[in-house]
């Protein structure tokens, strides 16, 4: 284990190196970064996972805001697979994250 990272100090407790290690090298693929998608690759960002490929071209709306992480009244407009990129990197910068801006 990293421990200089306390990110995955609980996870640890549960997973051990083992555990932690196949987070670190898988790679998951997130179809829409919308209600259920945001969150999801939110949370495996926090888990460890190594790799997430996320699939989206829509932009953040208004109508987003009551449901999906990505949707702030600072990112209005702004493509949905850069903000949840940016919030992912501010979690865990070790996680590699691709964009698919299509549907």
């Amino acid at each position: 284990m990293n421990d200089s990272n306390p990110l995955f100090e609980r996870s640890h407790i549960l997973i051990g190196d083992e555990g932690i290690k196949r987070l670190q090298s898988a790679h998951i693929f997130v179809a829409g970064i919308g209600g259920v998608g945001s969150f999801t690759a939110e949370a495996l960002a926090r888990m460890g996972v190594g790799q997430l490929t996320l699939v989206d071209h829509d932009v953040v709306s208004a109508s987003n805001m009551n449901r999906q992480l990505v949707a702030l009244q600072s990112t209005i407009g702004d493509p949905k697979g850069e903000v949840m990129t940016a919030r992912i990197k501010d979690i865990n910068p070790d996680c590699q994250v691709n964009i698919i801006a299509e549907f």
